[in-house]
């Protein structure tokens, strides 16, 4: 057994005499050495044990029972060799006495033993999470009435403050939310005591001293010490280039004002310092080295955004932010109150019904090997512990700390547990790992080799036996860049970069590509495109993977496309797919109730309930159960308007109507007499659905699918309950929370489609890692009540005299905690992603502004400091991005964007591309013979072929046009009379410097319109007046949180300044946003369009009505030079003389004057008719 190992290997299977720690990365054999361990002690020559002996840890009964036949298949290889061992023969048949099983198992047979001890029914069964969903929700809904029906002072704070309005509806899941983070903790009444006990800061007079703001404060720190050497490197480099003398001046300026407010003690002296004068960065033209430039610009400008966001927590002086802290006790007191209620009723009910949920699993199992108080481990937990030669937790960095203390509690006398995980695929914080547990154990573990005896110890097993070499050093490269111990939990050095395990037999290309794909904005077809392309190339039978020691062509099912979240976008690569004959399989990610087959039952049975509910009736009549066409459905309803469906049905008096209601009432019959498992069989029968379905498309999928929902059925039916309402209403709740997965579609022949958590654990010859563009996901960190283990709980404060909400000084320190965690998980599910390759990996980068999403990436890594390049990240393709810009073959990427100081040649060398959805091809005219037509056929087909219709003008203009459209049309319209045809079409996808519309550039010009649309003039007297009207409208939500920090209230406050400005703001009779729609001649337009009408439709930013006439003000936040002002002007010109004109016809009065302002510039530009 250890000649087939590595030392690393060897020693994890080897080591004794304390707490062992293997992390194993990806593709590293983890569970080979978790079975060669188990079995070098059963073994063993001196002492040799039996497999009972052991208590074995896995998170899921899949992942169990892989394991048992592993096991099983190791013993039978040791038997072929040792035929007349007798320990090995017992050993075959106390295979199924082992212990081997998740921590939910084990925990349900530990208290199935001792139920006396803790007062539980011996025969107690563990709820399944549809049965405890539907009883916590008739709790909670019982737990709030009586509260509403005695409503104390704490209660209607927590209501009025944390409700929206009147609307209640988040009040249950606020709860709910809180008590499941309660549960998490050893002691769940204890963290809510503290919860409490934190905001009680009568005494306290600097916010820094509380738990959220010393957070807080450390946050910022650790930002600026990023920042500020990021800052001295720009002045350092600017101060050694020619013309660079007063940039580096200002920038050690700046530095020097970092330094000040890094140096800061107390909450006051951040809040003092918090505004940092950046000045205005010139560059001369004499400086002789404008790139350089150009990268401190973009460091300068990330820097500066990303601070001014977190400086967003320090807007309020200390008085301020406790003030408002203690405003939120009531309303913080009355939570936990309910929570405790909720808590106690919810077990009571659990009691009646004589269950126990996995919670309770875990709790009551401390309960018995800690005591109720968690005082320490009792004789009981020794007692157990003791009967076990070893703990062995497998995918250890998914434990949360409960299960940590079982374990701990098992081990704490003999230092008997072996943990095997990899933290950087902890990817299952949403429910509730920690990976914090694995990580501290990493860094307080010493080497197995220096450990002393009982003391815990560490084994890194690096050597990947899954992926090609090419593969292997393209993720080293990807996470060396980006993975550090604020990002990913870790740092991705020597130690923890994979290794080779095996040679591998070369592809003869490269392993790893990279593809990056301009697309156009708010399409999602683009890229699937791209990818089905690239599938079918890979399938024409001149690329190969390896099978053993040679290669072979790749097949369909080696390929797989990973995505985070593939209910948005699958879709569209499904259809990509299938547009060129390629079969796509789910993977199993699909959620059942959502699929076609299902859905339809649901109806039905919805119906079956209740007939009067016409959607369900719809979907169930036009399904191909009963095959009512929109024709029938006319038919019938335009006898009947007024009525609900059902009435109309019955009155169509047809054979097909017959037929339906016939079977309706024998089913809506049986549901009265018949349990549901007999009433579905009663369903099958009378409808044959699934006969129906098997006969499609991925029959035999959908045959089971139907049999998992009849499954779902009977273990409903099981525990007691029958009614058909109460089970539609089950799966309503399943249903809004996608909890169960369809049956898993055949791969064989069929790229497969899955999520990126699906995909966990398993390897793939040919893996696509898509949609790495798509923004990470910050909705966790916008609810009403944040929770966190170390920071509590964090809610909205309420200001009720000024009537806005704004999050307290816990809340914004839990946000920037939550927000960090949810990052460095991003991370990890990247790792999980790019590790599942084995033969070549693909990754795809698609996004509306490429040039300067490199561009800007590029810039920052030069001068910058890379780790905060890796912090402002907001998607994970930016990462790969980091590694990929670091190489010289990534020359296409450069001719897009920018080409970074430091670049070396990949070894082995990466396929980088910037490549385009592929265009549809020409028409191909197919020849055919035929036989001479009659003269007079050949004249009236030559006719009809020399048709013109009269207004064939018309057909090639739109019906309608927006005011934006005519944007440069004057100018086109003289470059297209005197225009040649073009000798060959050219595909450029870089813009002129002017027509740039970076996506955050749009963003901005969204942010920036939105705010002066609902601004209020009067207050804008300087900035400062600005600044509060973009926080009155965040809190009335006219603007989110990411489009008020875009907002330049400086440029807006100049505006205002402006004698317009002051003009606008006294004046009373303002349009702001003016939407209009009006008919005009088409020949304004084309001249070929005279006596045609057009619809100009258009909105106005701003226009002021006067007695003397209007004045049409545009604005604009393009980026304009003084040299590119007249030229971009000019290009507005028909735009804004298509507001001008729409105007006075609506107004009857002249436009006397149409105005830009550029924001960019704080320039007005007038523009003459």
């Amino acid at each position: 057994m250890a000649e087939k190992l590595t030392p690393q290997q060897h020693q994890a299977v080897w080591d004794r005499g304390g707490d062992l720690l293997v992390s194993a990365a990806a593709g590293s054999g983890k569970t080979k050495v978790l079975v060669d361990r188990l079995l070098s002690y059963v073994m063993d020559e001196k002492e040799p044990a039996n497999l009972d002996d052991f208590l074995i840890i896995t998170y899921t009964k899949a992942a169990a029972a892989e394991l048992r036949a592993k096991i099983a298949a190791k013993l039978t290889e040791h038997l072929a060799v040792q035929p007349e061992n007798r320990h090995l023969q017992r050993q075959m048949q106390r295979l199924y006495l082992a212990k081997i099983s998740t921590v939910h198992g084990f925990c349900g047979d530990i208290l199935r033993q001792y139920a006396y001890s803790l007062d539980l029914p011996a025969d107690f069964r563990v709820a399944d999470e549809n049965e405890c969903r539907e009883l916590q929700d008739s709790v909670m809904a019982k737990v709030l009435e009586r509260a509403y029906e005695t409503p104390d002072e704490d209660f209607q704070c927590f209501v009025d403050t944390q409700s929206m309005g009147r609307d209640d509806r988040l009040i249950p899941q606020i709860l709910l939310q809180v008590y499941h983070s309660a549960r998490c903790h050893l002691d769940s009444e204890a963290w809510l005591d503290a919860c409490v006990d934190n905001a009680r800061i009568e005494h306290v007079e600097d916010a820094a001293k509380t738990l959220w703001g010393r957070y807080l404060m450390e946050d910022l720190f650790s930002y600026l010490d990023l920042q500020i050497g990021a800052m001295k490197s720009c002045a350092e480099q600017a101060g050694l280039a020619e013309g660079m003398e007063k940039p580096a001046a200002l920038l050690w300026e700046t530095v020097g004002q970092l330094e000040a407010l890094r140096q800061s003690q107390t909450w006051d002296q951040v809040y003092e310092r918090r505004d940092i004068d950046y000045g205005r960065l010139v560059i001369s033209k004499k400086c002789t080295d404008q790139a350089l430039a150009e990268r401190i610009k973009a460091v300068r400008a990330a820097c500066k955004k990303t601070l001014e966001k977190k400086l967003k927590s320090f807007a309020c002086d200390s008085r301020q932010m406790l003030l408002d802290l203690q405003r939120c006790i009531p309303a913080l007191r009355g939570m936990v109150a309910l929570v405790r209620r909720f808590s106690q009723e919810y077990d009571r009910a659990k009691q009646t019904r004589r269950v126990l949920d996995f919670g309770d699993l875990e709790h009551k199992t401390l309960d018995l090997l800690l005591g109720r108080r968690r005082a320490g481990v009792t004789a009981l937990a020794q007692e157990i512990g003791s009967r076990f030669r070893e703990v062995m937790v497998d995918e250890y960095q998914d434990s949360n700390a409960v299960q940590d203390a079982i374990f701990s509690a098992l081990t704490a006398r003999r230092h008997n547990c072996f943990m095997v995980g990899d933290v950087k695929q902890s990817i299952y914080q949403f429910r509730l790992a920690d990976p914090s547990i694995f990580l501290e154990k990493y860094e307080s573990f010493a080497p197995a080799e220096e450990a002393k005896p009982q003391e815990g110890r560490k084994i890194l097993l690096s050597a990947n036996f899954r992926s090609g070499g090419g593969v292997i050093r393209g993720v080293n490269d990807i996470f060396a860049a980006c993975m550090t111990p604020a990002v990913g939990g870790l740092h991705y050095g020597e130690e923890e970069a994979l290794r080779e395990g095996i040679p591998h037999v070369p592809l003869g290309e490269p392993e790893v590509e990279l593809l990056a794909i301009p697309v156009q904005e708010a399409t999602y077809e683009e890229e699937p495109a791209v990818v089905a392309d690239r599938i079918a190339r890979l399938l024409d039978g001149t690329h190969y993977v390896r099978q053993g020691d040679t290669l072979r062509p790749i097949r369909a099912e080696d390929i797989a496309i990973l995505l985070r979240s593939p209910g948005s976008v699958g879709g569209y690569f499904r259809a990509a797919l299938e547009a060129r004959g390629i079969r796509c399989a789910s993977g199993g990610g699909e959620d059942l109730l959502q699929t076609e087959e299902i859905a339809v039952l649901r109806s039905l049975l919805q119906t079956i309930d209740n007939p009067r509910q016409d959607i369900p009736l719809l979907a169930a009549l036009t399904s191909p159960l009963f095959g009512f066409t929109a024709e029938d459905l006319a038919a019938f309803r335009s006898a009947n308007r007024w009525g609900s469906i059902y009435d109309a049905l019955q009155q169509w008096d047809t054979d097909k109507a017959r037929s339906f209601l016939d079977i309706l009432q024998k089913l809506r019959k049986a549901a009265r007499l018949q349990p549901l498992t007999q009433l579905l069989e009663t369903v099958f029968y009378h409808t044959h659905i699934d006969s129906i379905y098997g006969a499609m498309t991925g029959g035999e999928s959908r045959k089971k699918n139907l049999q998992t929902f009849c499954s779902l059925a009977a273990d409903y039916e099981a525990v007691g309950r029958r009614e058909l309402s109460q089970f539609l209403r089950s799966l309503e709740i399943l249903s809004e929370r996608g909890l169960i997965a369809s049956e898993e579609q055949g791969a064989a022949g069929a790229v497969t489609l899955m999520s990126i958590h699906k995909s966990k654990g398993l390897e793939f010859p040919v893996v696509f890692v898509c949609g790495l563009s798509r923004e990470f996901n910050r909705e966790s960190v916008r609810a009403q009540v944040l929770c966190d283990k170390s920071l509590g709980l964090g809610l909205t404060a309420v200001d009720e005299k000024n009537r806005v909400r704004f999050p307290t000084i816990a809340k914004r320190a839990i946000a920037v905690k939550m927000a960090a965690e949810s990052l460095s998980e991003e991370m990890r599910v990247l790792y999980v992603a790019l590790t599942r390759a084995r033969d070549k990996l693909i990754m795809t980068y698609a996004a509306s502004d490429l040039e300067s999403d490199l561009r800007e990436t590029a810039l920052r890594m030069d001068v910058g400091n890379r780790e905060l390049v890796t912090r402002d990240a907001v998607c994970p393709g930016q990462w790969v991005l980091m590694a990929a810009l670091q190489r010289t073959e990534a020359g296409a990427l450069f001719a897009l964007g920018e080409k970074p100081q430091n670049t070396s040649p990949g070894e082995p060398a990466w396929h980088i591309e910037v490549t385009g959805a592929p265009e549809a091809g020409e028409a191909v005219l197919m020849e055919h013979s035929a036989a001479s037509l009659p003269e007079d056929a050949v004249k009236a087909i030559g006719q009809g072929l020399s048709f013109r219709y009269a207004h064939e003008a018309a057909t090639r203009s739109p019906s309608k046009q927006t005011a934006t459209q005519r944007k440069g049309r004057e100018k086109d319209a003289e470059a297209a009379e005197y225009a040649q045809l073009p000798k060959k079409t050219v595909r450029n996808w870089r813009s002129p410097s002017f027509a740039e519309m970076r996506p955050e550039a749009t963003a901005f010009g969204t942010a920036m319109h939105q705010c002066l649309q609902y601004i209020r003039y009067e207050a804008c007297t300087d900035e400062n007046g600005v600044r509060q009207e973009v926080y009155r409208l965040v809190q009335e939500q006219f603007l989110s949180q990411e489009q008020a920090d875009m907002v330049d209230c400086g440029k807006i406050a100049a505006f205002f300044a402006t004698d317009l400005g002051q003009k606008l703001r006294r004046s009373e009779n303002v349009l702001r946003e003016f939407k209009f729609s009006i008919l005009d001649d088409g020949r304004n337009y084309n001249p070929g369009l005279a006596g045609e009408q057009i619809l100009l439709q258009g909105v106005v930013d701003c226009a002021l009505i006067e007695e003397d006439g209007i004045t049409v003000v545009d604005f604009k936040t393009d980026r304009v030079t003084e040299q590119t002002l007249a030229e971009r002007a000019a290009h507005y010109r028909p735009q804004v003389l298509a507001y001008a004109s729409a105007l006075e016809r609506i107004y009857q009065r002249s436009v006397k004057e149409t105005l830009l302002y550029f924001f960019h510039m704080d320039r007005l530009v007038s523009i003459l008719e």
